[in-house]
């Protein structure tokens, strides 16, 4: 019996060994994937500004490189993004504190992505109290984490959908909610939309499809400050992101 016992246990660890070794071979195929799109276009994009050179044709010279600067500048973010994600993961990285007003953050997030908001024609409320105390976050980091849940919900809200962010006091911590009417995600990813790489399937998502970044680092951040996100479906349908922070010393003082 013994012997049976052992066998199991070895065959379970050569199984738990495969699916380790599938799954990291699924990572570096997604990683190759979308760090190649952005380099063939900044490829692409230099030589025809080239050949355009060469044929002295220089009047949409300055639009191509501006082509080429936008998609490098986005892998950069890729992968200081996955760089972040690896170190918090791993405990050798947290997150600087802060004093940050959620409502500056909103602000911040919404100016960079206006052109997103206004491709999905989408109507953006707000319900946040004036009184409201500073979170424990740095500011900047603050505004990428409501950047990634603004950014989620405008790629995945219906066009003229409306997109809702309320944000509550409770004791010493701030419970922020961003809301939209989409089609919300399917029981079968919402284990999973928090992971590294991973993308809901979509027929239709609004403007550039990422890495499948944004919210593993979004929940890795404010976990680092303490705090918690989760993933709620209300029964009328659409996705509520929903996140808590301590508010800041100063505030708790």
């Amino acid at each position: 019996m013994s012997g049976d016992y052992r066998m199991t246990e070895q065959l379970s660890e050569i199984a738990r060994i495969e699916q380790a070794r599938q799954a990291f071979e699924e990572e570096i195929s997604v990683l190759a994937h979308d760090l190649a799109s952005p380099l063939a276009r900044i490829i692409n994009c230099l030589e025809l500004a080239k050949d355009l050179l060469a044929a002295q044709e220089l009047s949409a010279i300055p639009q191509l490189l501006d082509i080429a600067l936008n998609s490098a500048r986005a892998q950069l973010q890729d992968i200081e993004v996955l760089q972040d994600i690896t170190r918090m993961a791993n405990g050798l990285k947290k997150p600087p504190v802060g004093s940050a007003q959620l409502a500056s953050a909103l602000e911040q997030a919404l100016a960079a992505l206006q052109e997103l908001l206004a491709e999905s024609q989408a109507t953006y409320s707000a319900d946040i109290p004036s009184d409201l105390p500073a979170t424990c976050a740095d500011e900047a980091l603050l505004s990428r984490i409501c950047f990634n849940l603004l950014e989620n919900a405008l790629r995945h809200v219906p066009k003229g959908g409306n997109v809702r962010v309320t944000a509550r006091q409770e004791g010493d911590q701030i419970k922020v909610c961003v809301a939209d009417d989409g089609r919300g995600v399917p029981e079968e990813h919402r284990a999973l939309i928090f992971e590294r790489f991973y993308r809901v399937p979509a027929s239709q998502v609004r403007g550039r499809r990422g890495m499948g970044l944004g919210l593993t680092f979004t929940k890795l951040t404010v976990e680092g400050y303490g705090g918690s996100l989760w993933l709620e479906t209300p029964p009328e349908g659409g996705a509520v992101f929903c996140f808590r922070l301590p508010i800041s010393r100063e505030a708790q003082a």
